[in-house]
């Protein structure tokens, strides 16, 4: 009974990996998972990667994934394009982010986020 879910959510993780420390079998796991939850159960693979999650972090919660983060809409930059916008209302979001040192288009996204207008 092959799962069609993406992914368990944590809480369901636990439960896997609680059974499995019970019972160190995965069939018997998803035979618990069927009386309990009613719905297919998680693959035996999948439940000895929770395992083994657990075994090397210590967690089955996933780990932050890579990524470049969006570091241009920080707090210190909303105050900045929200001051710079107080001085002059109708500034342009050009003008903005020539004079901030930030793209117009991170402007813009800053600006969606304070519910503000430029012109």
């Amino acid at each position: 009974m092959p799962s069609k879910r993406s992914s368990l959510s944590i809480k369901e993780r636990s439960w896997v990996l609680n059974e499995y420390l019970k019972t160190e079998n995965a069939a018997a796991v998803r035979r618990n998972w069927i009386a309990k939850f009613g719905t297919a159960a998680p693959s035996r693979q999948t439940i000895y990667k929770i395992r083994d999650k657990a075994n090397e972090t210590g967690s089955v919660a996933d780990v932050p994934k890579s990524g470049r983060p969006k570091s241009v809409c920080t707090e210190e930059n909303r105050r900045l394009v929200a001051e710079a916008l107080k001085d002059d209302p109708g500034k342009s979001s050009r003008k903005a982010s020539k004079e901030l040192g930030i793209s117009q288009g991170s402007v813009l996204r800053i600006l969606k986020t304070i519910d503000r207008k430029t012109y």
